[in-house]
């Protein structure tokens, strides 16, 4: 049976005036296409709609509407159009689109839009004002602790992943029981005016359709079994008493793939890339999302972060902090005033295989990880700071960091972030403390993630001088036992004590500096320093290379594995150089570079040793 049908209600400018059609454009235009930018703004409003000590379950749906859907929506619920032309034809080109397609975002378990459904209506005492902050008001200030900040930007994502700008809210808040189930459709669209009574009547270009209030015509939301009779025959999921929380159907969204289950893939590693730390196995109960994703009623699986590179790395990351102990956790804090900021932990391991859900031209997962997650204590990846890549292309390494729950500290990263929420900028906060917290966090952390790829790779083996490599990544085959070495500080000391001259002439182990793009491929470079002895002796240095794995050096041990070369040897101290791997020192010492071809998919290590006497 089709129901009583919604009444328009178009928004007219107040007295004092009205945010118009603009507000749009007022929060700025997101990084990321309209689909990635719904998915993350919704989620995290999702986040912050969550009961305490609860999870939500998220399902989100692709689907064609049936003629039957089609027809409810025409007829029961947008059947009185704007007067404005453009929003009219915008909607009525959904309503008779070959293919309308909607997008649902739909949550349970959370706190739904409960409280009043008028701005202007509020009693005295009342605590939650989910409704109005959704569906009225602009940039409401957030009421959850931790949480993602203002409605207005995750808003805008809704209208912005619309053609025709217009979306269909279905909630029913927590504790209200089936009779409180409410249903509202919304659109935001030009202003526009209208004559009436000799004025013209200007109006904002939001409208609803609901019930209206006799009083004054004000649009409510229809509620009860009427809404929960609408909403069914809209598709949108059922909703027994104790499946509180809120649907939203998207109109008109256009997806950028022809078939509807790339966009679901796509889809699903937003959700990853945004969400992983609560989409883990072991996640606190209070933060786990459990989500599902659908496409015409076919359900997509999403695989575990922890079984899929790089959030395997990632998830070790956040483990080691939620633990607050790993082999490479470290704090972050200012002296003045002496403060805890948060706390880093890195894990490092072979570049997995990619198993790759997405198309290269939209993908969100980089093909080699080298970056720091930064998130609040809520857990949500704000942004990924991009660190230097580790110097053997084998290897990747990822990082989390999560601010530390005081207060005072995490009102600062909150503070500190734009409207989308997708980074942390000094900038936005005053002069103080909370500006300098920020800054000092960020300046440790972009340290940090320089410093990774500037790590020495070494073969010694249990010396402490670095993380265990083949501990981390042993599952998945041989590795670098450990990344480290002695550093650039100390590769001056070549063994002479008390600047006397050494009993031998000697090189020093060789220390990786950095990689190279070369004619042949990659090329690393090692530096040794040469002391000569007092009959300077030395007569030839001679370099070598090695396939590290396990903390040795293969050398020619194993004939499957491609041999790496000694390209060349060149004096830090003038022009002598050699290719090859001998060079004549006429009594040199000093610094000297090792340059190496590296094999494809190695690690390498040098060698280096002098010799009394020139080889032939």
């Amino acid at each position: 049976m089709i129901m009583t049908s919604l009444s328009l209600h178009s928004e007219p400018y107040g007295s004092t005036g009205n945010i118009g059609e603009n507000f749009r454009r007022l929060l700025g235009a997101p990084s990321l296409d309209p689909l990635q930018t719904v998915i993350r703004e919704s989620v995290q409003n999702i986040a912050d709609a969550s009961r305490p000590g609860v999870g939500p379950e998220i399902l989100i749906r692709l689907r064609k509407l049936s003629d039957a859907q089609r027809d409810i929506l025409r007829d029961a619920v947008l059947a009185k159009l704007p007067d404005e032309g453009s929003s009219s034809g915008m909607i009525a080109a959904f309503l008779e689109a070959e293919v309308p397609m909607v997008l649902e975002i739909c949550d349970f378990g959370t706190m739904g839009l409960g409280g009043p459904t008028r701005a202007d209506r509020i009693p005295v005492g009342t605590r939650q004002t989910n409704f109005i902050d959704f569906l009225r008001n602009i940039g409401t200030a957030r009421d959850t602790d931790q949480g993602g900040g203002t409605y207005g930007f995750g808003k805008v994502a809704l209208y912005r992943a619309s053609a025709c700008s217009t979306i269909i809210v279905d909630t029913l808040p927590n504790e209200a029981g089936v009779e409180g189930r409410r249903l509202m459709a919304c659109h935001v669209g030009r202003s526009f005016e209208r004559p009436e009574n000799g004025m013209l009547r200007r109006f904002t270009g939001r409208h609803w359709w609901g019930v209206p209030d006799p009083a004054d015509g004000v649009a409510d939301p229809m509620t009860g079994a009427a809404a929960s009779s609408l909403a069914n025959q809209l598709g949108l999921p059922e909703r027994a008493s104790d499946r509180t929380g809120t649907s939203i159907m998207i109109l008109g969204f256009e997806p950028d793939e022809a078939d509807p289950a790339d966009t679901g893939i796509r889809i699903i590693e937003t959700l990853l890339w945004n969400f992983w730390p609560r989409m883990m196995g072991d996640a606190p109960a209070k933060h786990r999302f459990r989500c599902r994703v659908e496409v015409e009623d076919r359900e997509l699986r999403i695989p575990a972060p922890e079984e899929l590179a790089p959030f395997d790395l990632l998830c070790k990351a956040m483990t080691a902090v939620r633990a607050r102990e790993g082999n490479d956790l470290r704090r972050i804090a200012s002296m003045r005033p002496k403060k805890f900021l948060g706390t880093l932990a890195v894990e490092k391991g072979l570049g997995s295989s990619r198993r790759h859900l997405t198309k290269e031209d939209v993908r969100l997962v980089p093909e080699r990880m080298h970056h720091i997650a930064l998130m609040r204590p809520v857990e949500l990846v704000v942004k990924y700071l991009e660190g230097t890549p580790h110097p053997d292309a084998r290897l990747e390494w990822a990082g989390v960091f999560v601010a530390s729950d005081e207060p005072e500290v995490e009102q600062a990263f909150a503070d500190s972030e734009p409207p989308a929420h997708d980074d942390w900028i000094p900038d936005n906060l005053p002069r103080g403390n909370a500006k300098r917290y920020v800054n000092i966090a960020l300046k440790r952390l972009h340290e940090i993630a320089a410093e990774m790829g500037m790590e020495q790779i070494s073969r010694r083996t249990g010396d402490g001088s670095g993380p265990a490599l083949a501990r981390l990544a042993g599952r998945l085959g041989a590795v670098l036992e450990d990344v480290g070495g002695d550093g650039a500080a100390r590769r001056h000391g070549s063994g002479a004590s008390g600047g006397r001259r050494p009993l031998r002439a000697r090189a020093s182990r060789p220390v990786f500096q950095r990689l190279e793009e070369g004619e042949t491929g990659r090329v690393a470079v090692f530096e040794t320093e040469v002391s000569q002895d007092a009959r300077k002796s030395g007569a030839v240095l001679v370099a070598a290379a090695s396939i590290a794995i396990e903390g040795t050096a293969l050398g020619a041990a194993d004939e499957t594995l491609e041999r790496p070369d000694v390209l060349f040897i060149r004096w830090l101290k003038g022009d002598a150089s050699v290719d090859g791997s001998k060079l004549p020192l006429d009594g040199r010492e000093g610094r000297f570079e090792i340059h190496v071809r590296v094999p494809d998919e190695c690690a390498v290590t040098a060698d280096a040793e002098v010799l009394p006497q020139v080889m032939t």
